[in-house]
């Protein structure tokens, strides 16, 4: 079997995409593996060990001066693309991901003749390959500023059907090296370098056997001379920076793609993410790092820097995050609307991520939120106007949905619906349409899933509700027994509901 990839992204989501491509590699451990990538960041082939057959670069930058420049023949980027797509038909792949999901990708992989496409393509002048919920959620939360529960790798991983986990934590390093990337693609993003200094030097008078020195590529040497000696600079190309990550006690960096190299690696990482960097969607994905979101002062960070460095657990994720995000898999797992969730799948996983008791205190908010989340559904219900009235309209006016669209401004004003499940709802209003009935269509389609998940996180607080049941059965000596009643036959305990009353 062969297998295109298609990554025409930034270097630091090619790297970030290394467990996909493994995951790849170990659902077909026979297949050749071939991955279409940007020319500018071909120096990732050094670093992507054992999972890759063959790189194929996509000049993009040539492409678009093409497109542009006056220099170029008007047909020159439209020949050069169609010398690729011709060379990748050659290569008679038998299988194609799409791990870009944009436009340009979706057309690439359009043109190409391969049987099986997976992930965003264009087929008779249309977008497909949205074909389960994992992939439409990618598509609906990755695109904008719009939050997601799951990790890039998360969403793509299970997309794909693809087995992928964080990097796992590591035996820890003996090595008293300590490596700051200071800088990032965006000055928004950046901690500032009056901080790192700061913190290198509460670093080297607390820990006085560590050395702290600092990353960087050769463009940014001047920028980090303003800041810091020669001596401490360790400038450096991709692989050279991996080397300096293997013998590193620690980093401290920013969103980069130092960042995702040493995730990968299981580098153990402070992360500080600043700015438009999404700690869900593109954070490290390792369970080798600490992420710090807020009062990112230096004090917290040589704080997260101790404890690392002595051995102290990171903390996990927070209990009522991991309820959403357990009502969510078990929606987007679903491969119909009738099939049954796996609860005990579900149950089980937050079992080994939590205390018990932990989970029992969050419910009690989880619920509230249900009962509000109801609310608003009942709104929306009773709000949508009839079909008959939209059916007499050339287009669809604000007058026409005014109730909804008040339903979907305390719902926004509210910020109660962080994980996202009137989302839908509320962008479909905003949406254009060529008939006025189309908005009912799209509203009622949303209700629809509304109600689906709804209905999933009723069922999840029941499942973990018996958990609190048999807890107090148990300490009464009964044992599991259903609260409806029970009688004694032979040697087993059975219910018997006539009793219940009792």
């Amino acid at each position: 079997m062969k297998i295109l990839v298609v990554s025409l992204l930034r270097l630091g989501d090619i790297i970030q995409q290394e467990p996909l491509l493994r995951g790849l590699r170990e659902k077909h451990p026979t297949a050749e593996i071939h991955l279409l990538m940007n020319r500018q960041f071909a120096n990732v082939e050094r670093i992507l060990h054992g999972v890759v057959d063959k790189y194929i670069h996509f000049d993009r930058e040539t492409l678009q001066r093409g497109l542009g420049e006056s220099g170029f023949n008007i047909l020159y980027s439209y020949s050069v693309l169609e010398e690729l797509v011709q060379s990748l038909n050659g290569e008679k792949y038998d299988l194609a991901y799409n791990f870009t999901h944009n436009r340009l990708s979706a057309y690439l992989l359009g043109a190409l003749e391969i049987p099986e496409k997976r992930g965003l393509h264009q087929e008779d002048g249309r977008f497909r390959g949205m074909d389960n919920r994992w992939l439409k959620y990618f598509n609906d939360r990755f695109s904008g500023a719009q939050k997601s529960l799951f990790h890039y790798v998360e969403l793509l991983g299970n997309s794909f059907n693809l087995p992928v986990r964080p990097q796992a934590a590591g035996v820890r390093k003996k090595s008293k090296s300590i490596l700051f990337q200071c800088l990032t693609s965006q000055t928004a993003k950046n901690w500032g370098l009056d901080n790192f200094v700061q913190l290198k030097r509460t670093i080297e008078m607390a820990l006085v056997d560590y050395k702290v020195q600092i990353l960087g590529a050769p463009f940014e040497r001047e920028t980090l001379l303003s800041a810091f000696s020669e001596k401490d600079l360790l400038i450096c190309d991709l692989s050279e920076a991996r080397k300096h990550l293997q013998d590193c006690a620690l980093l401290v960096t920013g969103d980069t793609s130092i960042k995702h190299l040493a995730a990968q690696m299981g580098v153990p990482l402070v992360e500080l993410v600043m700015g438009t960097s999404d700690a869900v969607k593109t954070g490290a994905f390792s369970e080798n790092a600490r992420i710090l979101t807020e009062d990112i002062t230096v004090e917290r960070v040589f704080g997260e820097v101790w404890d690392e460095l002595s051995g102290e657990s990171r903390n996990i994720e927070n209990t009522a995050g991991s309820l959403e995000r357990a009502t969510w898999k078990l929606y987007l797992d679903k491969a119909s609307r009738d099939a049954e969730p796996a609860y005990v799948a579900a149950l089980q996983q937050l079992l080994d991520s939590h205390p018990e008791k932990n989970l029992l205190l969050a419910l009690n908010s989880y619920q509230e939120k249900t009962q509000i989340y109801l609310a608003w559904q009942k709104r929306i219900i009773a709000a949508l106007p009839s079909r008959e009235m939209l059916t007499s309209r050339k287009t669809v006016s604000a007058t026409d949905v005014a109730e909804l669209i008040l339903v979907a401004q305390d719902i926004i004003k509210s910020k109660k619906d962080d994980a996202g499940y009137f989302q839908g709802f509320v962008e479909s209003l905003l949406a254009r349409y060529s008939q006025a009935t189309q908005v009912l269509d799209r509203v009622k389609a949303d209700l629809e899933d509304q109600a689906e998940l709804l209905a999933i996180r009723e069922t999840l607080t029941r499942h973990l509700q018996s958990l609190s049941m048999e807890g107090a059965y148990y300490a009464k000596g009964i044992g599991q027994l259903s609260i409806s009643g029970f009688e004694e036959t032979g040697k087993s305990l059975q219910r018997d509901l006539e009793d219940a009353k009792l």
